[in-house]
């Protein structure tokens, strides 16, 4: 091929340099290619998993305020004289208290604005309606991990069943003992706990803790097979008897608009052992907080043919939740400061 053109080109009057140097310069890759996005492939980064949903579960419910009835926290464990003396003797009458408490759903959401010129013009893989759908979600997902991390984590919600680790206690300390920590705050609640929620930073240090090893990793063999190599959220559920240990890892910017992006853990440097059922009985139940919802999240598409050349659409995603604390110290019990 290239022969032919040195041929070509000498013909018209060019020597064999000139020749050469028109050949290379007509296949250099500027000349053959011009840049364009990839139709197959765009870089994202994703958050980390959310966790509110187990560790408060969703209650579905048909009014957006209400009340819901709580037994006294007394009722079944308050003794009362059972002896009956003589015939005619009359049975003891039980006492407890019933009550009301109640919920009050707050509306979120949040929107944005997909211009018709932007959807036309968007080259693949960007489909601009699907990312803001996205985007939208999954920044009221964030707000509702705050809000939940924040009554999950929070001492107020325990009573007195909560306390801060200090010096030699913490777990990133050699000198502690997080598994009878561990134990303890599942013994001090009156319904026992099935899940442990702790924050990364909490986690990283427990799961190398060397007592936690010891009482994993020692051993020829667990429950659920052979030694692992490294210590894992089942196994810590499996050595505690509990359903599952979720893990607080998502992030959220901490930095204001226009500062440089800085992040941090949603979920802070805390322990909780709590109770918590996705479907508890429906007349009676123990657990540490729930998620009253009404209706379901929406997301609506909406015309709107005013703003800019073309109009466009607003990506709307709404929904109306309490975040409430129910049981709280008699199903959880908090550690704060777990970790330095």
């Amino acid at each position: 091929m290239h022969s032919l053109q040195m041929e070509l080109l000498m013909a018209h009057g060019l020597n064999a340099a000139q020749a050469a140097s028109v050949i290379e310069a007509s296949f250099s890759p500027s000349s053959v290619h011009v840049d364009a996005p990839l139709s197959n492939f765009a870089s994202t980064i994703r958050n980390r998993d959310m966790i509110a949903d187990f560790v408060m579960p969703i209650v579905d419910v048909s009014k957006p305020s209400d009340k819901f009835f709580k037994y006294g926290a007394d009722t079944f464990f308050e003794e009362q004289s059972a002896t009956l003396t003589g015939a005619e003797a009359m049975p003891g009458r039980v006492r407890y208290t019933i009550s009301t408490d109640n919920f009050s759903t707050v509306d979120y959401g949040l929107m944005d604005f997909v211009s018709n010129k932007e959807m036309e013009s968007a080259d693949a893989p960007i489909d601009p309606q699907l990312h803001a759908v996205k985007v939208v979600t999954s920044r009221l997902d964030i707000a509702k991990e705050r809000r939940v991390a924040g009554i999950a984590f929070a001492s107020g919600s325990y009573g007195s069943n909560t306390a801060a680790l200090s010096g030699a206690d913490r777990w990133d300390t050699n000198t502690s003992d997080p598994v009878q920590k561990i134990d303890d705050a599942i013994e001090a609640c009156d319904e026992r706990p099935n899940i442990m929620v702790i924050g990364a930073q909490a986690w990283m240090k427990l799961k190398n803790h060397p007592k936690l090893k010891e009482t994993i990793l020692s051993r020829s063999s667990t429950i659920s097979g052979a030694t692992p190599d490294r210590v894992t959220t089942d196994l810590v559920a499996s050595l505690f008897e509990l359903d599952a240990v979720y893990v607080g890892r998502a992030k959220y910017v901490t930095s204001r608009e226009g500062q440089t992006s800085a992040k941090g853990y949603v979920w802070g440097k805390s322990c909780a052992l709590i109770r918590a059922t996705d479907n508890p009985g429906p007349r009676e139940t123990a657990v540490f907080g729930k998620q009253f919802r009404f209706g379901p999240r929406e997301t609506q598409t909406i015309d709107a043919p005013m703003p800019g050349k073309s109009g466009g659409m607003y990506i709307k995603v709404t929904e109306s939740l309490d975040e409430k604390v129910v049981a709280g110290s008699a199903a959880g019990f908090l550690y704060t400061t777990v970790v330095s």
